[in-house]
């Protein structure tokens, strides 16, 4: 198998460093298992690899999708089919957060049964009338199991939960328990930290992102991408949109920061009930840990 494993992870844990060192010294690439860093032009905001690390190490599926595409488990799966038939000589370490991709791609797909269209239109209606919040407390009454993972104003996830159910009568989480294709269980390292700590590295990133350059990225991008775009519901983005000053900012920054904590527990939440891992004390020299480990198997 190409794929050696996955480095698993809440945002802000310490993916990247660790992945590249990894990534360096068993000769492979990295795959990104990020639903939103696949959006090109969304760098900052999304924390895509820097210009550095892609020097240092081949990245896949990072800074290359239309703003205007949405992309799904499905897509993620097939793209990194094709990526391993394409180059079954090579090494792949999978890295990212976004656990839904990780374990389809392992476990396969659900069977669901198509969507007649209407009930899509309808709740995409509903979501540019309502906002996100009307569809998250829907999915949370149809399928409070699996919202658990899902960022609020993540629209697109939020219809696929409410639509299945509409047309089906099914929990998604119940079809997700009947899958077909993946590739195979492989090893996944789950970085740990302290909650605290965690929380204080995001705070941190967040003010890092705006010294960065995000808002200015932010603008940039709303001259040319529609706001309806797939892409704009990254965690940040429209709420940088909203700041007119100084005082504004400061309020948006505080709250994408609270946003991005609770994103993080969400994740910590689903893969700890979702996910099988070996989980790695990133206080305490993590890279050897996995060395150890993966190196004995």
């Amino acid at each position: 198998m190409p794929i050696l494993f996955a480095l698993a992870g809440a945002t802000g844990i310490g993916k990247s460093e660790l992945s590249l060192q990894l990534a360096e010294r068993y000769d492979a690439e990295i795959i990104g298992v990020d639903s939103r860093q696949v959006y090109r032009g969304f760098c900052i905001g999304t924390a895509q690899p820097d210009t550095a690390s892609l020097a240092r190490v081949r990245h896949h599926l990072v800074d290359f999708l239309d703003p205007m595409q949405s992309f799904s488990a499905g897509a993620f799966c097939a793209a990194v089919k094709r990526l391993l038939a394409d180059n079954p000589q090579k090494n792949y370490i999978l890295v990212g957060g976004t656990g839904l991709y990780l374990q389809s791609l392992m476990l396969g797909l659900p069977k669901i049964p198509a969507v007649p269209e209407g009930v899509r239109r309808e709740l995409e209606e509903l979501a540019e009338t309502e906002g996100a919040n009307s569809l998250y407390k829907m999915a949370m009454e149809m399928d409070p199991e699996l919202v658990q993972g899902v960022e609020p104003n993540n629209v697109q996830r939020l219809i696929r939960i409410v639509e299945v159910f509409k047309a089906t009568g099914r929990k998604l989480s119940e079809y997700q328990k009947e899958r077909e294709g993946g590739i195979g269980e492989l090893p996944v390292f789950w970085l740990q930290r302290d909650r605290d700590t965690l929380y204080k590295r995001i705070n941190e990133r967040v003010d890092q992102m705006i010294k960065d350059g995000w808002l200015e990225e932010t603008r940039e991008l709303a001259k040319t991408v529609p706001l309806s775009a797939p892409a704009w519901q990254s965690l940040g983005y429209r709420e940088l949109l909203q700041a007119e000053n100084a005082s504004e900012m400061a309020k948006v920054v505080e709250e994408v920061k609270k946003k991005t904590r609770n994103y993080a527990k969400r994740q910590l939440t689903w893969f700890r009930g979702q996910m099988i891992c070996t989980s790695i004390d990133m206080e305490n020299a993590p890279l050897k840990a996995i060395l150890d480990i993966f190196e004995k198997k």
